[in-house]
C-alpha cells in the first residue's frame, strides 16, 4: 500500500512551477505507480513537456454516472529566499511537510491517487466507472490542461469519446475545500460546492472635443473618476443560494472570523471593483474592473449593468473575460458520502463535526464543467489542529506552504472510504 505522505513529498520535489509547467515529469512518475498496480491509463501530450494523465477502473455494467477524481499538478512560483525551507525539497519538520503545492494542490493528488489505488487493491465490485485525472496548467488558465482534455478524444477500453463526453453527468471530487472552521466544540469541514463567475471588464473614457478638431474639453479624467466612484457605490443584485441557506443554518450561533464573515457576505451578492486606472493622457482613461457574479447571473446580466454605466458616463466598455459560475447541490448524494466518511475517520458524531458546503469567490477547473451537468465538490480534508480555513487561505500561493503528514494520511483515509462506498455495487 502506498504511503500518502511519502507520495506527497515525491510530488513536491518535482518542480512544476507554471510557467513553464513541465508537468510531464510528474505525470510520468504517476504513470510508473499506475503500472506497478496494473491500472490502465493514457497520457496525452498537450504541448511539449505538458499533458494530462487519465487512469480508469471500469464497472462490468455501469449503473450510475462516473466518479472522477481530479487534481492539477502545476504550482505557482515560489521565491526560495522568502521561505524557511526550500520550497521544492519537501523538508519535514515536527511532522510538517514544507513545500510549494502541499496545500494547492499536490496534497489532493496524493490523497486521490491513494484512494484510487485502494479501490483496486480491495477488488470492490463496481457499480460505476471511476477515473483518476491529473491535469496540467490550472494555474495559468488550463489551456494545456482541462480545457485541452475536454476538447480532445480519448480511448478508454474499447470506447473513444471526448473528454467533455466522459465528464458529462459525472460526480467530481476536486480542489477547493476540506479546511475546517471551528465553532466552539464543533468542527465544520468546508466543501466547495460552487463558484462565482470571475471576470475582467474594461471601460474607456475619452474626452469630448471642444473648440475645434485639435482641442478637447479635458473632461476625460473627470468623467473617469466619476465612473470609478459610481462603480464603488453601486449595489449589484444578489440572491440567496441553496448553499448559502444551508451555510447560515449550520453556522447559526457560531462566532465567525472576519474572513468567514467576508465569505458569507460575498456568497450573497454580485460585485464589481475597480482594480486599475490607466491612461495615455488626460484625454483617454481606462478603468479595469474585477467582476464576481453569483451562479445564475451570467453575461446577459453583466451586459445590462455595463451598458447602463457606459450610457451614464458616455464611455465604451468591453468584457475581457468571464468564467461560468455554478452551484452543485448542497444535498447531493456524493456530499453525504463524503460527510459520513469524514465523521467515521474522525470518530465523531454529527453533533461534533459536519461538512459545510460553500460557494467559492475564486475559480478553478470546476468552471469548465458548469455546462456538463456535473456535480463538482472540492474536498481534501485536513485536521482542524493542523490548519483551519483562515490559515489555509494564507498559504495558498503564499510563503511557507505546509501540511502535517497526519493530515495527508487523514485525508487519504476519508477519500478512500468515500470513493469505495460511492463506487461499490450493492450499496
Amino acid at each position: 500500500m502506498i504511503e500518502p505522505a511519502a507520495l506527497l513529498k515525491d510530488l513536491v520535489r518535482i518542480n512544476t512551477t507554471n510557467p513553464p509547467g513541465e508537468e510531464e515529469k510528474l505525470l510520468l512518475y504517476l504513470e510508473r505507480i499506475l503500472q506497478e498496480h496494473g491500472i490502465p491509463y493514457v497520457y496525452q501530450e498537450s504541448a511539449k513537456g505538458r499533458g494530462n494523465l487519465l487512469a480508469w477502473q471500469l464497472a462490468d455494467q455501469a449503473e450510475e454516472a462516473p466518479l472522477i477524481l481530479m487534481s492539477h499538478t502545476d504550482v505557482v512560483a515560489a521565491q526560495a529566499s522568502q521561505w524557511k525551507f526550500p520550497p521544492f525539497e519537501a523538508q519535514e519538520v515536527d511532522g510538517y511537510i514544507y513545500g510549494r503545492g502541499t496545500v494547492d494542490t499536490k496534497q489532493l493528488t496524493a490523497m486521490e491517487l491513494t484512494a484510487f489505488l485502494a479501490l483496486k487493491e480491495k477488488e470492490i465490485p463496481l457499480k460505476r466507472d471511476v477515473y483518476f485525472l491529473a491535469t496540467s496548467d490550472e494555474e495559468s488558465g488550463s489551456a494545456y490542461g482541462l480545457q485541452w482534455f475536454l476538447d480532445h478524444e480519448i480511448t478508454v477500453g474499447e470506447t473513444t469519446k471526448t473528454g467533455r463526453e466522459l465528464f458529462r453527468g459525472s460526480d467530481v471530487i476536486s480542489e477547493g475545500g476540506g479546511f475546517p472552521v471551528v465553532g466552539g466544540k464543533r468542527e465544520f469541514y468546508l466543501c466547495e460546492s460552487g463558484q462565482k463567475s470571475c471576470g475582467t471588464v474594461e471601460f474607456t473614457v475619452k474626452a469630448k472635443s471642444a473648440k475645434g478638431a485639435f482641442f478637447t474639453s479635458g473632461d476625460g479624467m473627470e468623467r473617469a473618476m466619476g465612473l470609478a466612484e459610481d462603480i464603488g457605490k453601486q449595489k449589484l443584485d444578489g440572491r440567496v443560494l441553496d448553499t448559502v441557506k444551508q451555510f447560515e443554518q449550520k453556522l447559526a450561533g457560531v462566532q465567525l472570523s472576519p474572513m468567514m464573515q467576508k465569505i458569507l457576505t460575498a456568497m450573497k451578492q454580485n460585485s464589481m471593483t475597480v482594480t486599475m486606472i490607466t491612461g495615455k493622457n488626460v484625454n483617454e482613461v481606462t478603468l479595469v474592473c474585477d467582476v464576481r457574479l453569483l451562479p445564475g447571473f451570467g453575461q446577459k446580466y453583466l451586459e445590462e449593468v455595463l451598458k447602463n454605466l457606459a450610457e451614464k458616463w458616455d464611455c465604451s466598455y468591453r468584457i475581457v473575460s468571464l468564467s461560468q459560475g455554478y452551484e452543485s447541490s448542497p444535498d447531493g448524494e456524493m456530499l453525504k458520502i463524503l460527510e459520513e466518511a469524514t465523521l467515521e475517520i474522525l470518530g465523531k458524531t454529527k453533533e461534533e463535526a459536519e461538512i459545510l458546503p460553500f460557494v467559492s469567490m475564486g475559480s478553478s477547473d470546476g468552471r469548465f464543467l458548469a455546462d456538463l451537468d456535473t456535480k463538482v465538490y472540492g474536498y481534501s480534508p485536513v485536521y482542524a489542529w493542523d490548519m483551519t480555513f483562515d490559515s489555509a487561505v494564507t498559504m495558498v500561493h503564499g510563503i511557507n506552504e505546509r501540511i502535517h503528514r497526519d493530515s495527508v494520511v487523514f485525508g487519504s483515509k476519508v477519500l478512500t472510504l468515500a470513493v469505495c462506498r460511492a463506487a461499490q455495487s450493492g450499496i
